[in-house]
């Protein structure tokens, strides 16, 4: 592997681009597909739906949103209590 993008690039398909176009597309289509599928094969086996980042910050965010009371005033508008503070959220202002 070379540190420029495009020397590794090259490198790769060094056997397909002799042939036409259409065959390095194939070839290209087929080594994307494979590292999909094994990324997805990966993440089949891993416990967590979530990095372990994403993990944390997500159960932050739970925690504070079990601290709120949501009320819909009307389509797309809250009235929000938190510890008898009151906050009106429209959505579609935000």
């Amino acid at each position: 592997m070379t540190s420029n993008l495009a020397e590794s690039v090259n490198a790769m398909f060094d056997v397909v681009r002799e042939f036409p176009i259409v065959a390095l597309f194939d070839e290209i289509n087929r080594r994307f597909a494979l590292l999909f599928h094994q990324r997805r094969m990966e993440l089949v086996h891993y416990a967590n739906r979530f990095v372990p980042s994403i993990e944390k910050d997500i159960s932050e965010y739970v925690n504070a949103g079990n601290k709120l009371l949501a009320h819909q005033i009307a389509n797309y508008k809250f009235s929000v209590t938190r510890h008898g503070d009151v906050a009106t959220v429209d959505l579609p202002r935000r």
